[in-house]
């Protein structure tokens, strides 16, 4: 559920979101990718301290996040299609269906749009904005390896936005470029539900 509390920068960190007590802004990682990730994140998203698109963008130069949805009376310009149409740009497509775009067959692409939203908020991105439905895919197969997650996933393939950006590295520049995203999702959960239950 979308939390209403407004951000306060005594008790959390203005640039990781989180509560002081579990700020991950000292551990954030540099992960340096030839991909540029281009983040679509959801406004409803912005203020969600389990937002994962942010700390995602805050460990990757060549990263940026982009917001979108909300609707006309959101306020927020419409992006531009001619932006998206750039050559080399694909779409991340977790859930392992549709057209597939295979990595071997094609030239690897120079850039990569990340839905940053709830599966219904993405599904209605995708609806809307014919754009994307154009770019070629980079699907990625449902996760193998079970994890606590920050929020309760409701899909077998369901993944966090910081999940899904460190698989798609993984299958474009290697795991060990994308270990240490995976590494910071894992830390930033287990630091939430040490303080969710008060144990270190």
């Amino acid at each position: 559920m979308r939390s209403n509390k407004p951000r306060d920068e005594y008790s959390h960190c203005p640039r990781c979101y989180q509560r002081r007590e579990i700020c991950i802004c000292p551990i954030l990682p540099t992960v340096t990718t030839r991909t540029e990730i281009l983040i679509l994140r959801h406004i409803w998203e912005a203020e969600r301290p389990s937002n994962t698109g942010r700390l995602a963008a805050l460990a990757m130069p060549n990263s940026r996040i982009i917001p979108c949805g909300g609707g006309a009376r959101a306020g927020i310009s419409p992006i531009d299609d001619e932006f998206l149409r750039v050559p080399g740009t694909w779409l991340l497509w977790p859930d392992g269906t549709g057209t597939q775009s295979n990595v071997s067959e094609l030239k690897p692409p120079a850039r990569v749009v990340v839905i940053d939203a709830t599966w219904s908020q993405a599904r209605r991105l995708y609806r809307s904005m014919p754009v994307l439905q154009a770019l070629p895919r980079l699907v990625l197969p449902a996760p193998i390896r079970c994890r606590d997650r920050l929020r309760e996933q409701h899909r077998s393939d369901g993944m966090s936005t910081i999940e899904a950006i460190a698989a798609a590295v993984a299958k474009l520049e290697g795991v060990e470029t994308a270990r240490p995203l995976e590494k910071l999702y894992d830390e930033l959960v287990r630091r939430t539900t040490s303080l969710r239950w008060g144990h270190g």
